[in-house]
């Protein structure tokens, strides 16, 4: 009988002493046990293996991650689509999912003479967005965005929390723009990451440039070489000109053109593939995009694939045990607990309460029949940023006690602490 034993080498006891403090550190930030205690996510067995329940708190979670990726999108002149959750086996047979991808896809339903998959990818359905119109080169480049939810059937034993799940929302968007336009779309995106990072406090991070194989085109890649060799040192020359770090991987491009994928590290050091950035030249052409030259001709686009917070899914994980359940004031799912310190106190902790859920801050009261100290226990557990003690000197005062979830103590007006509050929240700060 053989017994398989691994072992871990360290060359001083320093390095051994900062690993055991990482576990350590990583074992109390683990987003499952923290998603479970935060009521942030859930699982059910009978809604099925790696499709996640988002709770109230997760569900503000993701609202506030979309509002900001749909600002960015605003600003950086994207056009929002929606599109349906299944579609024709014809679609994603033009598109070549079918048969390249079709393992990670859940099985064909029967129905009405055809079969329909439930989709794993939204691309093919943002191509049939292009082609539902005529385009000239003066509607281009052109940014389609969605928060499209994606189901992808992972194997059992690969599911792990948020992070390998069957049921994504991508922060999916797709350009099309002309050969002339690439370099400057795909700048554009970049450093659409890199303001990403800068939010989140993400300050360790490279790209890495997934390239093909030569040997396997026609298996495992399109088979066009020319295009292959031309985009992929297009895609390497925006990286080297924008002077972000990245590391080229052989042959793990997607099948129809290069990719980014975006590594990551979280606060205490663990690695992350967070996002992706692809180029496609194939695929389009299948689809028959065209747009009319200012010459007359009709040609195809580039397109190019980019989901900079990837999955609601993903993402969440990643932050969770990112900020320890420490959410910055605009992303935390409660952001002022109010505690009323006895009953006679509930009517004025109501009243603040209006206040600030009409300046659109999430507040709770907590006035259940528990003693102070389990209340404000109450509220820390699900780390609060700010937590406001009612009693007969704050009402008489006409301040407010306020401690932040450091610790630290204040003392403000309401409208103080509202104006100061709503600017925090404004600025992502």
């Amino acid at each position: 009988m053989l017994t398989r034993i691994y072992g871990l080498a360290f060359e001083s006891e320093e390095k051994l002493k900062e690993y055991e403090a990482m576990k350590i550190e990583a074992e109390k930030r683990d987003h499952r046990k923290l998603g479970a205690e935060m009521d942030i996510f859930s699982f059910d067995d009978d809604v099925g293996a790696g499709l996640p329940l988002w709770l109230p708190n997760g569900g503000v979670l993701t609202e506030e991650l979309e509002k900001l990726a749909k600002e960015t999108e605003f600003l950086g002149g994207y056009d929002r689509v929606k599109t349906p959750h299944l579609a024709k086996e014809s679609m994603y047979k033009t598109s070549g999912h079918l048969p390249y991808y079709e393992d990670s896809m859940y099985p064909p339903m029967e129905y009405d003479g055809g079969k329909y998959y439930l989709r794993a990818m939204n691309c093919p359905h943002h191509h049939k967005v292009f082609a539902a119109r005529p385009k000239s080169y003066r509607d281009l480049p052109l940014r389609l965005a969605e928060y499209g939810t994606v189901y992808r059937h992972e194997k059992s034993g690969e599911l792990f929390g948020l992070m390998r799940v069957r049921s994504l929302s991508m922060n999916d968007a797709h350009i099309y723009c002309t050969e002339e336009q690439f370099a400057d779309e795909f700048r554009a995106v970049n450093e659409m990451y890199l303001k990403y990072f800068k939010i989140f406090g993400v300050d360790k991070y490279v790209m890495r440039l997934s390239t093909h194989d030569p040997k396997k085109l026609g298996e495992k890649y399109v088979d066009q070489p020319e295009l292959w060799a031309k985009t992929e040192k297009m895609v390497r020359d925006v990286l080297i000109e924008s002077n972000i770090p990245f590391v080229e991987v052989p042959n793990e491009a997607a099948f129809y053109g290069p990719k980014i994928d975006v590594q990551v590290w979280s606060a205490i050091g663990r690695e992350f593939t967070l996002a992706t950035n692809q180029v496609d030249f194939a695929v389009p052409a299948r689809f028959g995009l065209v747009y009319t030259d200012k010459d007359g001709t009709q040609k195809t686009p580039l397109c190019i694939h980019r989901a900079p917070l990837g999955t609601h899914e993903r993402f969440i994980g990643f932050l969770i045990e990112h900020y320890a359940g420490n959410f910055p004031t605009w992303l935390a799912p409660l952001q002022v607990a109010i505690v009323p310190v006895k009953d006679i106190h509930v009517a004025a902790a109501k009243d603040l309460q209006n206040k600030l859920r009409s300046e659109m801050i999430r507040a709770e009261i907590y006035d259940d029949n528990n003693s102070l100290g389990k209340r404000i226990h109450a509220a820390k557990t699900l780390h609060t940023p700010y937590i406001i003690v009612v009693g007969d000197k704050e009402i008489e005062s006409g301040t407010l006690s306020i401690e932040k979830r450091e610790g630290s103590k204040e003392a403000n007006s309401a409208e103080e602490f509202i104006k100061k509050i709503s600017e925090e929240i404004k600025n992502r700060s």
